[in-house]
């Protein structure tokens, strides 16, 4: 999926998205390289889109590792 790949590397799509039963939303899950800056929103034909992380609480922002919870 084009979203994923501008994130980061795409691992897979959620079945609701895939059909396009999400409407205005795409769930996707996505490896992102932790020391590079997070993307908050991209564009796609001049419309813009917010970028919103799940489990992004659990990564540590001072040394970037996951599942160390920020403090």
């Amino acid at each position: 999926m084009k979203i994923g790949v501008m994130i980061g590397h795409s691992v897979w799509v959620d079945r609701a998205t895939e059909i396009g039963a999400r409407g205005n939303y795409a769930r996707v899950c996505v490896e992102v390289d932790l020391t590079r800056p997070l993307l908050s929103r991209y564009k796609v034909e001049g419309v813009e889109y917010l970028i919103q992380y799940e489990g992004i609480e659990n990564v540590c922002m001072d040394c970037r590792e996951y599942e160390k919870p920020y403090k």
